[in-house]
């Protein structure tokens, strides 16, 4: 199962201490109808109601530090974490322990506003998800239906977007096309046909990477079978796209 990690401002974040010794904080993990950054070829947008089978199922959720099941200070198993889908989003209400020294912590981090982001691990099914093509620009994806809920997480650097912006600097530095080859990905998924254009990109990034080869001897043979055994194993970058869009149009056919 993929796990996909998203992350939202908590500036709206409700912090409050109980007479009881709680310490709570409240907001939203994830928020309605409000599009994404470009997530790699795509802009997401999660529509009301995505949440409902799965909360409705009575998850084991955490409420984590940076994804970090170390530090969780919250759960849902044991009443202290509340999970609630309304007309905005996710909400989430976390008690904190006042002897849970780990939860004291972060819950004065947010309060000082040292830590300013919430975040969701999360995981969709092909049939949770609706992809629409535009003219220009990113595609849609609108996240329809969420099978599974894996922990809110207040968190100091959004990861998702910090590992994006350094996939994308290695490539670029490399010599590829980012923002193609991650539309060129997402088309082929989808399953819609290739272009022209496309399958000029893959034979580039063929090449790119065939220069990056070394061009001593790493594992015997002569350097001509080495390249030409390379060649063929990233040709089949191409073969694969080619029956993945051969197999997805027999999906449309048999419908």
């Amino acid at each position: 199962m993929k796990l996909e990690y998203r992350q939202i401002p908590v500036g709206d974040v409700e912090i409050r201490s109980e007479e009881d010794g709680k310490l709570t904080l409240s907001g939203y993990a994830a928020v309605f109808n409000r599009n994404s950054e470009d997530l790699g070829g795509f802009i997401e947008i999660l529509r009301p109601g995505c949440f409902r089978k799965t909360l409705e199922s009575n998850p084991d959720v955490r409420a984590l530090f940076n994804h970090d099941a170390s530090t969780i200070f919250a759960r849902t198993k044991n009443d202290s974490l509340v999970l609630e889908e309304n007309q905005t989003g996710l909400k989430f209400t976390a008690s904190i322990d006042m002897e849970d020294e780990d939860g004291k912590r972060i819950y004065q981090k947010v309060k000082s506003g040292l830590i300013d982001q919430c975040s969701f691990a999360f995981s969709v099914s092909e049939e949770g998800q609706k992809w629409s093509e535009k003219n220009s620009g990113p595609a849609l994806r609108e996240i329809l239906e969420v099978n599974y809920l894996g922990d809110v997480s207040v968190v100091a650097y959004p990861a998702y977007p910090q590992t994006s912006v350094q996939a994308r600097s290695v490539l670029e530095e490399a010599g590829f096309n980012y923002e193609a080859l991650a539309s060129l990905i997402t088309r082929a998924q989808r399953g819609l046909p290739l272009t022209d254009s496309d399958r000029d990109l893959i034979d580039a990034s063929i090449m790119v990477l065939q220069d990056l080869l070394p061009e001593d001897k790493q594992d015997g043979g002569d350097a001509g079978t080495r390249e030409s055994g390379d060649a063929a194993r990233l040709q089949n970058v191409l073969t694969e796209l080619e029956l993945l869009e051969i197999k997805n149009k027999r999906k449309g056919d048999d419908k």
